[in-house]
């Protein structure tokens, strides 16, 4: 028996639609197999560069996103380390004026008295009439443009012209005068009666801690300072016995602006 020849060609027959002759192509069929052996390398080689082109992508995002993430967590913990600082000055505050203000004021002790939260009260070597260490007199003039809203906003905003010089609203003692990341520069007051002011974004203070001032005297200039601060205007609060109370119920020149 003869042994079949296996075909080692393919041909491709044209037929034209006119008179012309047809055209024969013959393609070997090892050459088929390589072509589509290439096609499929080259196939699988595209997937493979888009699977890992997604990846790297990926990646690169994620990489992106952590580092905007570290950053801000960086942000975050700046702020508040600063701002456990400030909480940690503000804690000494009563300290400091127990230890440096023996000649000037005494401190109530007695348990369960509650006027003991205000600490201050101020003996017969400092002479204070009822009228002038009660905060009494508005501290700067300009108009009101935020009311007092507990807790939400526990004092009220007094807006002026930057440098406007701000008053003491009572006698009493510079309980601290500097400046802090939300506040800017500002000054806490203790007055006798357990009564304290806060006068926060001034662009100058005029006083130092433990300073005695009296009622009318220039202890700021109001500005625009702090990171809450969203234009030149005084905060001013006013405590009793350790709470917010609004000012308009002490302040007797106290006006709302036009």
């Amino acid at each position: 028996m003869h042994r079949k020849n296996k075909k080692k060609f393919l041909t491709v027959q044209l037929l034209p639609d006119n008179v012309s002759p047809p055209r024969s192509f013959q393609f070997r069929y090892t050459w088929i197999y390589a072509a589509g052996i290439t096609a499929g390398i080259v196939f699988l080689l595209l997937v493979a560069g888009l699977i890992t082109y997604s990846q790297v992508l990926q990646a690169a995002l994620q990489k992106g996103a952590l580092e905007k993430e570290n950053i801000q967590l960086r942000e975050q913990l700046q702020k508040i380390g600063e701002l456990q600082a400030e909480l940690e000055l503000l804690r000494s505050y009563n300290e400091r004026v127990r230890n440096s203000l023996q000649g000037y004021v005494t401190f109530s002790e007695a348990a369960g008295d509650e006027s003991a939260a205000s600490d201050v009260i101020f003996t017969s070597q400092q002479k204070y009439s009822l009228f002038t260490s009660v905060p009494q007199i508005t501290p700067m003039s300009g108009f009101i443009s935020q009311e007092f809203k507990w807790p939400d906003h526990p004092g009220i905003d007094i807006v002026a012209p930057e440098g406007t010089p701000i008053k003491a609203a009572a006698d009493g003692i510079v309980a601290f005068s500097g400046w802090t990341y939300e506040d800017g520069y500002f000054i806490i007051l203790y007055h006798p009666r357990g009564y304290s002011t806060l006068y926060k974004h001034n662009s100058r203070n005029l006083v130092s801690t433990n300073q005695i001032v009296h009622q009318g005297e220039v202890i700021a200039f109001s500005g625009n300072s702090g990171g809450t601060s969203s234009g030149p205007h005084l905060h001013l609060e006013i405590w009793k016995d350790g709470f917010p109370i609004n000012p308009r119920q002490l302040l007797v020149d106290l006006t709302a602006g036009e």
